[in-house]
Formats: C-alpha cells, structure tokens, sequence
C-alpha cells in the first residue's frame, strides 16, 4: 500500500492523505472521497506515512490518468502561484484549470513534441508604442514564427479585433479563444494536443495549456482590466511571466505605456510620446461649479470643455465625459451628527442612485431603501456629498442639453455596455456619452472627437498606493485608444499639468521617474510587496498577535471588513505563520482572503 497526498480544489491548505495499491506520479488525477460525497484531486509529490498510519486512510476511489494530464509548465505554475499567492495548491488549481477538468472525463495522454526545435532559454522582450499597427504587426510576426504562442489582451473586443486583422491563411493555424464554456474546452482539448499553433484571446486564455509554448505575448500590460475582482485577486503578469520561465519560452510586454515592474527593467531605453496638441488643462478654480439640491461638493464645468464639446458635437462627432464616481452622490450623512449611512452588511460606505431611489454598498453591491431620517440620532437632514454620475447627468439634461442634444448615461457595472454599432445605429449623428472609465473601450468603435476629465484630481485620490499610477493610465488611455490622430482631452484639475498629470505632456518616463522615486521611500511595491489578509474581526485580531510575536511589519484596518496588510518579502515565514488559519480542521469558519500586491 502507497500513502497518497493530494490536492483539493478548495480554500484549505492542508493536503490530503489516501491510500492505493500503487504509487502515482505527481500531477495526475484521482477520484477521492470526501466527506459524505466524493471529489476529483491533484496527486503531490510528497507522498509519505507508515504502514501504521495508512490502515487508517481512505482509499482512492479511482485513478483518472495514467500519465499526468497537464504540460509540465503549467503544472509548475499551479504549484508556484498557490505557495506565493497564499492560496494552496487545490485553489490554484482550481482557479487555473476549467472547471471540466474537475470531473471524471478522461483526456488522451500529452504526446511528446518530437517536431520541437532544441530547447530554448527564457527571454523577455518588450513592444510599447501609442501606434497599435507596430505592436501588432510584432504579434502577428510572433504567432506566424513561433510553434505554440498565447497572443493575450485585457478584454476579448481587443482579442476579437487582432483577430479580425490577422491575414486568413495566418488565422488557419490558430485559434479566437470562444465564449462559450463548451467551446472553450473544446478548444482547451486541441491545445493540449498541440493542433493549434497559437490562441489569440482575453484574459480567459492565459492558462491555455499549449503543447509547445514557445511565447507569451501580453498586451497593455499595465491596464486594470487584467486584475481579477473576485478571490484569489491577482495580475495575471507576473504568473505568465513564470510560465514563460518554466517554458523556457519568450516574454513579449507590450502597450502604450508600461507598469512600474516593466519600466524599471526598460530603463531609460523605453520610448516617450508626447502629447501637448491632444491636451488642454483647465484649473477647477476658474470652472463653473455646478451645485446640486440636497448635494454638498459640486463638479466643475468649464469653458473649453463645453467649448470643446460643443464644436464636437456640432460636427456630428462623439464625445465622451467621465467621472468615475456612480450614482447621484458618494454617501449620505446626517447633517445634524455627522454619521454616515454605511452597509449593513459588509461596513462600507453607500452610494446615493436616485434613479432607482436606493443606496448601493460600493464594495458587496446590497441595496438598502433610502431612510427618512438618521439610523444613528433619528435626524431627518440627510444630505449627499461629492456629486456622481446621475447628478452630473441631470444637470446636463436640465442646462445644457439645447447644446448637446443626444446625451447618455453609461453607468451601472452590472448592465452591459452597449455595442458601438448598436449606438452608432441608434444614434447617426454622434451624441454625449457619460460614464465611468468603462466607456473607455467604446473607443475603438466610436473614436471620440474629445474626451473630458470631470474631476482628474478624484481619480487620482482613490484608495491605494497605486492610485495616481491607475489614474495616469486612464488618463493616458483616453488620449491614445481607438482611432486618435484628431482627438482633445479636456483635463479638469485643481492643480492642472503639475504632479502626476506633468507626465500626460511629457511623457510616461516622466511620471515613473517621479513615482518610483516616491514608492522607494516608502517602501512600497515594486520595491517591497504587500500581503493584504481580510477576514472577520476575532480572525483578523489572531493574525494581528501572530505577525505581533514575530516582529514583522504590519497595520490593521479595521473600516468595513476587518484586514491587515503586511509588508515583506519573507513569503516563507508569512506562510508558516498563516498555515493554522488554512487548516481543513478551521472548515466550520471562513476561511481568510490573502491578496498579494508586487507592482
């Protein structure tokens, strides 16, 4: 008898042991059981125990694979991603594999690659330019040469659009990763055979297991959109960047602006643009400031942003306006105590949407009536403050819509954003477009004459250290994407083209300069990482007395949920530390969410 461990797809750490007839190599599929039900597992490679103890064991209920079901990059990967994302080898797994895979079905054996050329080493590579023909003409290059390549973007319009670039006898060698969970395993599948020779796709495809991974090609590597929202939360780069690594396959980084990470490796060799003729600041000091009823704050409006809209508009041409704050105001307070209306379930601060005549949580999404007086003193001077969407919106309907005429609001994150073609069907002459960041990617179907920052200085001010480095990249988004040889971008600011904001001019090796410069002082990533550990109050005050009594560095914060952050760069002890909460003895509690942050 063999003592077997293996890894669920589950939020504990602990590995399992089970028995059986044979030994198994690492990495291949058993069907275990657990609890009163059954579950599909990841044999481990330390595999140990005595006669004694195995007569207590469970037995495996079957063997799936006879040889190990994953290319061996990928499987490093799994293994790698769940020790220094603290999440375990099962959640890794689980959260890179489809979820087919979990099951019964079996899957033909990897066929070595005869047909490979000899071994290559690893190398990184990098493609920044505003002009989006030279960075795809490099891919394209790239999936043309290459015997297995992940050509990837941060949304799959931007995949569907390389896609329909590519030349069509190029296209018969690879494959437009699908939608449909059915058609992606399928696809998943012919991968792993090794009958595409690459994938062109959005996130989705990053963990594709291609038979001959030769690169990895990322694209506006710095954009947000590749950072999962839900657990675990990560940035698929530096995990596709180990891949490659594994692989010994090359690294392609491109964009219109690196992140922070890629920047310090460019140096001083990274290409600037710069861009005076798109830009016109504008102080909010000389803006109009528009006030709202039952609001305080307002929101600036200026001259050159209805100006500029204005010409815009006439000439039958989109604009965009953005603000990145939903709802009618941020959060309702008591004007008599000061309280603030917060969610009853998570703690966090409640959005003010006058068009369905609620309040939103901004961190769990649950929806509370708006109450007629003060949960806290029974006060009935309720007021909003910093004004969103919906109030900007109704000031435009109300004031300025003789000059605009078409207007649309784009705000809710659950809706979908509407299709440039269903727009420009619905509206033929252009109109004015209101939303958060989200309508950004309306760019590269409408290609708007001008877009204009409301209140720059606000994106800038959001929480997080990387703040003003998220805020500098949508800003330089809007001057770049989509078709933008003619565009202006109105910025709004209370401190216009000074600060951050001095590189949108300059140039991104400006703003870097002056932000890592800052970051280092402070200790910050990329110069040292973050742990951020969210749990329960009682959890989060247990972790706090064990990163007591080993003398590392944290903070708890205890506004909204309970969390603690941690900065180090002693993975190692953090594990040895965090073990007792993962335990699958600990299955009755929550378990804690570990967020890393290395850039």
């Amino acid at each position: 008898m063999h003592i077997i461990s293996a890894a669920v797809p589950a939020p504990w750490w602990t590995p399992l042991s089970y028995v059986s007839e044979t030994a198994l190599a690492e990495g291949l599929r058993i069907a275990v059981p657990l609890g009163s039900s059954g579950r599909v597992a990841l044999t481990l490679p330390d595999s140990c125990g005595s006669e004694e103890s195995s007569r207590r064991l469970k037995k495996i209920c079957s063997v799936i694979d006879e040889k190990p079901p994953l290319p061996e990059d990928l499987w490093k990967l799994i293994k790698w991603f769940g020790d220094t994302w603290f999440i375990g080898t099962g959640l890794a797994a689980k959260t890179v594999l489809p979820s087919k895979f979990f099951t019964e079905e079996k899957l033909p054996d990897i066929k070595a690659a005869d047909d490979s050329p000899q071994p290559r080493q690893f190398s990184s590579e990098s493609v920044y330019s505003t002009k989006l023909s030279e960075r795809w003409d490099r891919y394209m290059e790239i999936a043309e040469s290459e015997s297995g390549a992940l050509i990837l973007f941060p949304e799959s319009k931007l995949a569907s659009a390389f896609w329909k670039a590519m030349p069509k006898g190029l296209k018969d060698r690879g494959a437009l990763w699908p939608v449909s969970p059915a058609a992606r395993w399928r696809l998943w599948r012919a991968a792993r055979s090794g009958d595409v020779g690459f994938i062109v796709g959005s996130p989705a495809a990053a963990f594709a297991p291609m038979r001959r991974l030769s690169a990895i090609v990322m694209d506006e590597e710095n954009s947000g959109s590749w950072r999962t929202q839900s657990h675990p939360v990560y940035h698929p780069r530096p995990l596709l960047g180990m891949r490659a690594s594994f692989a010994g396959a090359r690294f392609v980084l491109g964009g219109s602006m690196p992140s922070s990470k890629s920047y310090m490796r460019i140096g001083q060799g990274g290409r600037e643009d710069k861009n005076d003729a798109k830009l016109i600041f504008v102080s909010a000091r000389d803006s109009q400031a528009a006030e709202f009823s039952a609001l305080s704050g307002t929101l600036p409006l200026s001259v050159p942003l209805i100006r500029e809209s204005t010409e815009a508009r006439n000439g039958g041409k989109w604009v965009f306006w953005l603000l990145d704050r939903r709802g009618y105001a941020s959060e309702i307070a008591c004007g008599e105590c000061g309280n603030t209306i917060r969610c009853a379930r998570c703690g966090s601060a409640m959005r003010w949407e006058e068009n369905k005549n609620c309040l939103r949580c901004v961190l769990c999404g649950s929806t509370e009536k708006v109450p007629e007086s003060c949960p806290n003193c029974g006060g009935r001077m309720l007021t909003g403050s910093r004004p969103g969407l919906e109030a900007l919106y109704e000031r435009i309907r109300a004031a300025l819509i003789y000059k605009f005429k078409n207007a649309i609001l784009v705000q809710d994150k659950e809706e979908k954003l509407p299709s440039g073609e269903q727009l420009k069907k619905e509206y033929p002459d252009g109109a004015l477009i209101v939303g958060t960041r989200r309508i950004l990617s309306l760019c590269d179907e409408l290609s708007p004459a001008l877009i204009g920052w409301i209140d720059a200085d606000a994106e800038a001010r959001g929480q997080g250290y990387d703040a003003r480095a998220r805020a500098f990249s949508m800003l330089w988004e809007s001057m770049w994407r989509g078709d933008s040889d003619n565009r202006k971008v109105v910025v709004q600011s209370r401190r216009p083209a000074s600060g951050w904001q001095e590189g949108l001019r300059r140039g991104w090796q400006v703003f870097w300069k002056r932000e890592l410069k800052e970051r280092s002082e402070l200790e910050l990533p990329p110069f040292t990482p973050l742990v951020r550990i969210k749990a329960d109050n009682e959890t989060v005050m247990k972790v706090a007395e064990a990163l007591e009594s080993s003398e590392s560095e944290y903070w708890v914060q205890d506004e909204g949920e309970a969390e603690v952050w941690v900065r180090t760069k002693r993975f190692d002890a953090l594990r040895a530390l965090l073990a007792p909460f993962f335990s699958i003895t600990a299955t009755k509690k929550s378990y804690p969410t570990v967020s890393l942050y290395l850039d």
